[in-house]
């Protein structure tokens, strides 16, 4: 099934319908027959004769003409020139139109028994009224073989186009489809074949939505009905999951156009884009956003709370981003030779199946391999305790017990030595732990380490002001102490290498130890809020990140030290967090900058398609050679967007080829209202750019600025230094939609990951100008 079909033309049928003959050769007779009733004295009788022999006479004209229209269009069809074979086939049909008519005459002669030719009154009249006939007919046949060569012509260009255009369509990745209003695919391009798996001729007679999933169909349908229920020609947006022949499930990205109107294809034109890739993408990227969010709440509630409490929210926490049966942590005992559960959070689902283990704990020599291989750093990662070793079958059993269909756990240590242990159980089927998984739990073990030294150090202090020097000093974090003077008591070597400090800062107050450290950082901004935060409640516990000019991000927790319910002093605690923050904020500008591009990428071919196929639909009657030149440049366009469609550079040569292409199409729709000059010298066209950079700009040139014959656009390409230059002429819309900005930002986060050197954009007099740096082809 062609999406490219024409309704069949029925302006050629009326010639040759036997009613429109009858009625004008009935017509005619009757014009003659009154011609008879007035100028003779013929009988009644006779007068039906003649009328009878006019309509015969007059059908036998027709007949002959159109059958030498006929042969004249297949005869003289070798002819070059449509006006030759007009000429040719009108001249033969008015000579057998005459030679009828004289045939006519005769038979009149014979019929009133006069001499042929004769001067009879009826004769001439009958003579001169059927030549008058055959002139206007042989003039309507003329026009109608023009009209029948301009059809034929109309038919070969646009079938013509139609195989060009749907070999292009039916060769692109994306899925176009014609649906109908209830939902119904009338025509789907083959490339659904290859990503979807099912046979076009399967979709056309699936029911409407058939092929989407389940989850997503009634939303889908609801919107479709908005769409159509607004009685608006426009176009809506849509995503959407569908579900292939073998059971995968993919993510479209959906445009939807109202072409109803249009007689060759009287639906709704779909395109669809596979972005299952991109959506992945989007899913990791914003679960390693929640995975950062989440692990910072778990940061701050270690330092807001109390361990025991804090803990016990991040174990629900954890539970519920891992979707898991079991969460929980064991503690060993001083001696190494028990494990003792510090809390177990439990699904709902989980509740099912309790623990044994959760309140009585569990001697290591019962679990001695697990205390083994933790004791050696190893993370034990078992879809099924089927897959343990042999020599873990008393630990197997043990997990058994408890009702463990599968496990993760990680080791806990402090200062290299095992403390504990943190992991996750599935209860009710094998579970396949993720990267994601184990990363978090890495994080939360990270966090809970710390937490648990920092316990056990803020556990000392509320019996004497003095730490314990070599718990603190164990620690990862940077300590500094204060007591009810706000002097300075302690501080050590971690904090001393945080803040780059060579003397310590015992005896100083914490306002000028703030004094000292202050102009290493850039928000200082931050340390006044913690001041103002002391000023207002002397027992205030917060925290404070702050940015460092050498490059480090510090996290600056300071809370009151209390002994026997009595204030005592306070404690501030210093972590550096820099690789953490410095990871999550790359993987997300790289994240968000790649899918910046692959939507500017989807939203241009579609576009770019079908509003080039609306520009082509009203050239075509107008002017066929022209419209052979657009298809050619169109194909070099759309032939460039789907071999540049996972580049992330091109040469110069390429990208200008492209903008030729791209101007010429603009130029058949604002002819000479756009201007453009380029002047790239050759040693330049190896130099490389960011695929689609020119089109964007010229695009926006077009979109933001007044275009008439009065005030051209006028774009200049060209070089300086090793920019690439694109000036257009500053003539701003008066109704002007104020600019998102979003297309020069995408450029700019795509050459975040390209090149060190930035774009530059900004008016400059009566221009704007856009500056791209060039990039060495490697």
């Amino acid at each position: 099934m062609s999406l490219f079909t024409l309704q069949t033309s029925k302006s050629r049928t009326t010639m040759y319908s036997w009613k429109l003959q009858l009625a004008v050769a009935v017509g005619f007779g009757l014009i003659i027959l009154i011609n008879q009733v007035f100028f003779t004295g013929f009988t009644a009788l006779e007068l039906f004769q003649n009328f009878l022999a006019n309509v015969f006479i007059v059908l036998l004209i027709w007949k002959s003409a159109v059958w030498v229209t006929q042969t004249g269009e297949r005869f003289f069809n070798w002819l070059e020139r449509p006006l030759k074979r007009v000429l040719l086939s009108g001249v033969l049909g008015l000579v057998c139109s005459f030679l009828v008519v004289l045939i006519s005459a005769y038979f009149f002669q014979l019929l009133y028994q006069s001499p042929f030719p004769g001067n009879n009154e009826i004769f001439i009249n009958t003579l001169i009224s059927f030549l008058l006939f055959s002139v206007l007919f042989t003039g309507f046949n003329i026009i109608h073989f023009l009209e029948a060569l301009r059809e034929k012509q109309v038919k070969e260009t646009v079938a013509r186009l139609g195989n060009y255009f749907e070999q292009l369509i039916e060769n692109v990745e994306d899925i176009v489809q014609v649906w109908d209003t209830d939902g119904r695919i009338k025509y789907s391009s083959p490339s659904a074949e290859q990503q979807l798996d099912y046979k076009i001729s399967e979709l056309t007679e699936f029911p409407p939505f058939y092929w989407i999933l389940e989850e997503d169909k009634n939303g889908v349908k609801n919107r479709f009905e908005a769409f159509l229920g607004e009685g608006k020609r426009g176009v809506y947006f849509d995503q959407f999951r569908v579900k292939t022949k073998t059971g995968a499930v993919r993510m479209l990205e959906v445009k939807i156009s109202d072409g109803r109107t249009i007689p060759m294809i009287e639906g709704l034109i779909v395109t669809c884009r596979d972005i299952t890739g991109r959506h992945q993408t989007e899913q990791l990227i914003r679960r390693q956003k929640e995975l950062y969010e989440l692990t910072s709440s778990i940061s701050g509630s270690f330092l807001r709370m109390d361990f025991q409490s804090a803990l016990i929210e991040m174990l629900e926490k954890m539970g519920k981003f891992s979707s898991v049966d079991r969460v929980y942590v064991y503690q060993l005992n001083q001696e190494k030779n028990y494990w003792n559960c510090l809390h177990e959070w439990r699904s709902q689902k989980g509740n099912q199946i309790p623990s044994i283990y959760y309140q009585n704990g569990i001697p290591t020599e019962a679990m001695q391999w697990t205390f083994d291989q933790l004791r050696s750093n190893r993370i034990l990662n078992f879809k099924t305790l089927d897959e343990m070793p042999p020599e873990a079958e008393q630990c197997r059993k043990a997990f058994e017990a408890d009702g463990t269909v599968g496990i993760l756990l990680l080791p806990l240590r402090i200062n290299g030595e095992l403390v504990g242990m943190i992991g996750y159980d599935a209860l009710f089927e094998p579970k396949n732990w993720s990267e994601d998984d184990i990363r978090f739990l890495k994080l939360c073990s990270e966090i809970l380490t710390s937490s648990l030294a920092r316990s056990e150090a803020e556990a000392s202090t509320r019996a004497s002001l003095s730490f314990n020097q070599a718990i603190i000093d164990s620690s990862a974090e940077g300590f500094l102490l204060a007591n009810l003077q706000n002097k300075v008591v302690y501080a050590n070597e971690i904090f001393l290498g945080l803040w780059d400090l060579e003397k310590t800062p015992v005896g100083l107050s914490v306002e000028e130890m703030s004094k000292l450290v202050e102009p290493k950082v850039e928000n200082k901004e931050e340390i006044d809020r913690g001041f103002e935060i002391l000023k207002e409640n002397t027992q205030a516990v917060f925290t404070m990140t702050l940015n460092l000019y050498n490059g480090k991000v510090l996290e600056v927790y300071s809370a009151p030290q209390v002994q026997d319910g009595k204030l005592v002093g306070r404690i501030w605690s210093n972590r550096d967090i820099t690789d953490r923050i410095l990871s999550q904020r790359e993987e997300l500008e790289k994240g968000m900058a790649l899918a910046q591009f692959e939507s500017l990428k989807n939203q241009v071919n579609p576009h770019f398609l079908f509003n080039s196929l609306n520009v082509l639909s009203s050239l075509v009657h107008v002017d066929a050679d022209l419209s052979e030149k657009f298809i050619d440049q169109l194909a070099k366009s759309y032939r460039y967007l789907l071999e540049q469609k996972d580049n992330t550079l091109v040469s110069l040569k390429v990208e200008l080829d492209f903008v030729n292409s791209f101007i010429f199409l603009l130029k058949i729709r604002f002819e000479d209202k756009i201007q453009l000059e380029i002047d790239i010298p050759e040693r330049f066209h190896s130099m490389q750019i960011a695929p689609l950079t020119m089109q964007l700009l010229i695009e926006n040139a077009v979109k933001h600025n007044r275009i008439s014959k009065d005030e051209p656009l006028k774009i200049f390409i060209g070089i300086e230094d090793l920019y690439l230059v694109v000036k257009n002429s500053l003539q701003v819309r008066i109704n002007h939609v104020p600019s998102t900005g979003l297309g020069l930002k995408n450029i700019q986060n795509r050459y975040l990951l390209l090149s060190p050197e930035m774009p530059e954009f900004g008016p400059e007099g009566n221009f704007f100008v856009a500056r791209i740096p060039l990039i060495e082809e490697k």
